[in-house]
């Protein structure tokens, strides 16, 4: 298969993530003032619930899939049929048992489902995940330019019937209305997705036994991912348990700040898990990393620096005084902003290397941690307990990986990855050049 451009990758994702980023906020600012700080809560918490739940019944399949068709470009098709059949089975087993079980999942969730609400969240469920295997694919086949494209046009689309709803609906159950919109703006974006794959005529053989094969590995990857999307949503679980919808709604607004901050390094953290499969030497990852790491410490402490200066009442005037506690809260958040990157981008480097072990023990601890401080600190600062107990917890989750990788290389990674005034001279000569070039 062919090399993978990392560069030219990371140059498009970088400008329509851009992009996205902008729709994303709009959408946010939008869909917040729309659902006030109690539905946005419940909102927060059924997709954090969503997320949960796919996660678990997906197994990790879908973050394997960039590495098995960099290893097995024959298998695409096997790869993208069974994205379909797992989301059918998906669709019908999970509404099925919920509809003949409503109450008892209602209480095993602690949100009150009527037969719309489960199937709403049922869809929620299965799309998105539907939604995620096809970006790895995309990614996996290095499609990185129409894989941008269609995420550019969900972000676009959801923009557009949550702005619609903001100007023009008011009378209807408006967290009902919002779920919905993104059921059919991530349906309508699978079918361009899978559209568009198999105009490539490579569906080929279905291969069942090469994807059950996979689970080996994926298992792996599904327990590293469980603890990483647990590390960083057990907080809002806890926050509802301890407190309220209310107190939900103004910390995930924060979470969500920070989510966005982190956006550019999960995007970055996909591409360079296909580069790193790539590449042979340890020497060559390393500096790759270091690159990337001052490139995202640059941008963090910017981002960083200006929301500490004019966040407060830019959160008042665009979001409205209900939620001024999330500045309080984002304040507590700033070094988780720099731990989620820095460790995902690191984490990234563990995957490329076949998914080891220490991949899954390394969040898990940081996930206790994070459990253990969350109820220590909620019940004495509440909203900004939980802000710190994730701060902690992302940061102990990068060092951790930073020490064993240190270990591992007998002490020669630290070594490579220090950044020199050189270094940092290079990357600003490169991105003056890249401006030059785009002007």
């Amino acid at each position: 298969m062919a090399e993978i451009n990392l560069k030219r990758n990371i140059m498009v994702s970088g400008v329509s993530r851009f992009a996205i980023l902008i729709l994303v906020f709009l959408t946010s600012w939008l869909s917040t003032r729309y659902l006030g700080v109690t539905l946005k809560g419940e909102y927060s918490y059924l997709t954090t619930l969503a997320a949960f739940i796919w996660m678990v019944l997906d197994l990790g399949i879908h973050k394997t899939y960039p590495w098995l068709l960099r290893k097995y470009p024959e298998k695409e098709g096997s790869i993208f049929l069974w994205t379909y059949l797992l989301f059918a089975a998906e669709l019908i087993v999970l509404g099925g048992l919920g509809s003949l079980f409503l109450p008892q999942f209602s209480r095993l969730i602690s949100y009150p489902l009527d037969p719309g609400m489960l199937w709403i969240f049922v869809a929620l469920i299965a799309l998105t995940q539907l939604f995620q295997h096809l970006q790895m694919i995309y990614l996996g086949i290095d499609r990185v330019g129409t894989n941008s494209v269609y995420q550019f046009g969900n972000s676009l689309l959801m923009l557009i019937l949550v702005a619609v709803a903001f100007l023009f609906i008011r009378d209807v159950d408006r967290l009902r209305y919002i779920l919905i919109s993104a059921d059919l703006v991530m349906l309508l974006i699978c079918v361009f997705y899978s559209v568009s794959f198999l105009r490539r005529g490579k569906l080929g053989s279905f291969d069942p036994g090469f994807m059950l094969k996979s689970y080996g590995m994926g298992f792996r990857v599904f327990l590293s991912s469980l603890f990483i999307t647990l590390l960083l949503k057990v907080d809002v679980v806890i926050l509802k348990r301890l407190l309220d919808f209310e107190a939900v709604g103004i910390y995930s607004l924060s979470a969500h700040l920070v989510d966005v901050l982190q956006m550019a390094s999960n995007v970055v953290g996909s591409l360079l898990l296909v580069k790193l499969t790539d590449s042979a030497s340890d020497v060559e990852r390393w500096i790759l990393m270091k690159k990337l790491f001052i490139l995202f410490f640059g941008f963090l402490a910017i981002a960083n620096l200006g929301f500490i200066i004019v966040g407060k009442p830019l959160i008042v005037l665009i979001y409205g005084k209900g939620f001024s506690g999330s500045y309080n809260a984002y304040l507590w958040l700033i070094p988780a902003s720099f731990g989620l990157s820095f460790g995902s981008l690191f984490n990234t480097y563990l995957w490329s290397k076949g998914f080891p072990l220490i991949s899954v023990i390394l969040p898990l601890c940081a996930l206790l941690l994070n459990v253990i401080l969350n109820l220590l600190f909620i019940p004495l600062l509440g909203i900004a307990g939980a802000g710190l107990a994730s701060s902690i917890a992302y940061l102990i989750w990068f060092f951790l990986i930073v020490l064993y990788e240190q270990k591992l290389s007998g002490g020669e990674m630290l070594r490579h990855l220090k950044p020199c005034r050189q270094d940092i001279s290079e990357l600003f000569e490169l991105i003056l050049k890249e401006l030059r070039i785009k002007n």
